[in-house]
This record gives structure tokens, C-alpha cells and sequence, in this order.
């Protein structure tokens, strides 16, 4: 090989890297979720600026567990909602199966056997969402958005309308105890989200929610078994959103059928926010990390800036609505390569 002609390759080569490189970095500034940290950096800032109280250790840790709840429940909704199924129904299966578990605690059973059935009632009226999207072919959002809203009466019916307390102290420690002084929702926290990213990148099963969510016909066909996923992911969300409540309850000490109030859209606000679409097949648990943090920022911040909680649904139904634009405006450009 002439001289020539290695000095073209070595060219050719440094161009090739070169032009890696550029896509690398350029891969890195089109993700969401590094659009996120810069939003967050400079919320964090701010806030920390204009307040003595953002930045303190008490502040900091009633965030924590602020978000506590919401985050457990939304590792399994982006994991669903990657697979194109999305659940509306989790904050009220939070209400109930929290009041459930709690009135059979009052009424004799053992914090344990209470704490169980609970969580069986979690898990069974996920399935429920499973079995009437896949027996009649009704679209998630439709069929959650209806059992959101029969949950919610449910709860209210065997509440009849009242808060349930006289909790077993040994239920309330659950979720009023410390590891290591750290508060345990907020270490429940900790291992749902590590334990969400590695199911998701590591496990095939959970793993195929991202072909699931793409092309849910081609999936089928490459002998994927589209059904089971949907049972097992809304019996997942069902035994988390069960498992949230339990927290909840404990913490507080009580539990009514309010319990969950607006966990829905918060959730999928942060989802959107934290780049898992709609249409799924594509985001992170990362991101949706991301996307409950700030959603909890926001509303921590509108109480250090003294600002009326009700400009706190609008701020989430902007942001909803926002979301929703940028999601199907990347789709469309993402379509159009």
C-alpha cells in the first residue's frame, strides 16, 4: 500500500471518529433526561437563592418522603407505560387497598395478615385492569380511567365517607421508623427505583416491554407474549400502588378514601416529563425520576413561595398538556428520519 493511500485512511479514520464523537455528544444534548438536569439545576438554584429553608436538612427530608410515595408507584407505571399500557386507576387502588387493609387491622386482624391482604387486594384489582383490557380488547386508558373512578366509589362505600385510625403501633412503624436515620419511605424509595432500572435493562421478560410498546403486532409475531406481560405488569403496579398506601397509612397513622388523591395525573405528568411516551416503546426509570422530582419540586416551592395551592392543578394540567405536545412532536420527528 502506497503512502498515499495509508494517509487517505488514516484521514478517513480520524473523520469517522471525529464525526462519532460529535454524534455521541450530540445524542447526549438530544436526551431528555439531560434537559432535565439542566431544568432541575437551575430550579435547585433559584430556589435555593430566594429561600433560607429549600436547601435544609428538614425541608430536604420531608421532600424526600413527599415523593416517596409517588415514586414507588411510578417505577412500575414507566415500566407499563413503556409497553403502551397506562394506568389510571392507581391512585384509588392505593385508597382502597390501604382502607382494606387498615379496617381488617381494626377489626382483629394481625398487622401482618392485615398488611397481606392488602396487598393481595393490590394485586387483584391490577389484574382486574389486565383481564378487561385483554378479554375486551378495551384500550388501557379507557378501561383504567373507568376502574379509577369504581375503585374511588368503592372506597368511599366501606369507609362510608370516614377516616380510619387507631392503627396498630406496629403497623405505624413501618412507616415512621429509621435505618441508619434515614426515614424508611425514604429507603423503600431507594430500592424500588435500583431495583425498577435493573428489571428493566436486565431482565428479558420486562426487557420486551420496549418491542411490546413499539409494535405491539410485531411482537406477537416474533412470539412474545403480549397478554401475559399486560397481566403481570398491572399485577405489578396493582402490588406497588397497594404497597405506596400501606406506607402512607403508616406514616400518617390513618387512612381515607382520599388517600391518593391526584397520584395519577402527577405520575403520568412525570413520566411524559421524564421522556416515556405515550405511545410507548420508548423511556427510563431514570427519567421518570427526574420527572417526580421536579413535579415534587414544583409543589414544594409553591409552598416556600407562600403561593395558593390551588395554582398547583394548573401548574400539573399545563404541564400535562405541554408534555403531551413535546412527546408527539418527537415522535413525529423521530417518524420523519
Amino acid at each position: 500500500m502506497s503512502m498515499n493511500a495509508e494517509t487517505s485512511m488514516e484521514v478517513i479514520q480520524k473523520k469517522e471518529k471525529t464525526l462519532e464523537k460529535k454524534s455521541f455528544f450530540r445524542r447526549i444534548l438530544e436526551a431528555r433526561e439531560f434537559s432535565l438536569i439542566l431544568i432541575l439545576a437551575v430550579i435547585v438554584a433559584a430556589l435555593t437563592l430566594s429561600t433560607d429553608t429549600f436547601a435544609s436538612s428538614a425541608n430536604l427530608t420531608v421532600m424526600l418522603q413527599g415523593m416517596s410515595v409517588d415514586m414507588i408507584i411510578a417505577v412500575p407505571m414507566a415500566i407499563s407505560l413503556v409497553a403502551g399500557n397506562i394506568d389510571f386507576s392507581v391512585g384509588s387502588n392505593l385508597a382502597l387497598s390501604s382502607l382494606i387493609a387498615c379496617m381488617a387491622m381494626n377489626n382483629g386482624a394481625s398487622t401482618i395478615t392485615g398488611m397481606l391482604i392488602g396487598l393481595v387486594s393490590g394485586i387483584l384489582l391490577g389484574l382486574l385492569n389486565a383481564l378487561i383490557i385483554n378479554k375486551f380488547r378495551i384500550t388501557p386508558l379507557v378501561a383504567t380511567m373507568g376502574t379509577w373512578m369504581a375503585y374511588k366509589g368503592l372506597a368511599l362505600v366501606i369507609s362510608s365517607g370516614s377516616t380510619v385510625a387507631n392503627l396498630p403501633d406496629g403497623f405505624k412503624s413501618f412507616g415512621r421508623a429509621k435505618l441508619f436515620g434515614i426515614p424508611l419511605p425514604i429507603v423503600y424509595m431507594v430500592c424500588v427505583v435500583i431495583l425498577g432500572m435493573f428489571v428493566l435493562k436486565y431482565i428479558d421478560f420486562f426487557n420486551r416491554a420496549y418491542y411490546i410498546g413499539g409494535n405491539q403486532a410485531s411482537a406477537r409475531l416474533a412470539g412474545m407474549n403480549t397478554e401475559l406481560f399486560t397481566y403481570v405488569s398491572y399485577g405489578l403496579t396493582g402490588f406497588m400502588s397497594a404497597f405506596a398506601g400501606l406506607v402512607l397509612a403508616a406514616r400518617l397513622g390513618a387512612v381515607s378514601q382520599s388517600a391518593g388523591s391526584g397520584l395519577e395525573f402527577r405520575n403520568v405528568v412525570a413520566l411524559l416529563i421524564g421522556g416515556v411516551s405515550m405511545d410507548g416503546g420508548e423511556g427510563t426509570i431514570f427519567g421518570a425520576v427526574l420527572g417526580v422530582t421536579l413535579m415534587q419540586i414544583v409543589n414544594n416551592s409553591l409552598v416556600l413561595l407562600d403561593i395558593n395551592p390551588s395554582w398547583t392543578q394548573v401548574i400539573t394540567g399545563s404541564i400535562l398538556v405541554l408534555s403531551i405536545a413535546i412527546d408527539k412532536a418527537s415522535r413525529m420527528k423521530k417518524s420523519a428520519r
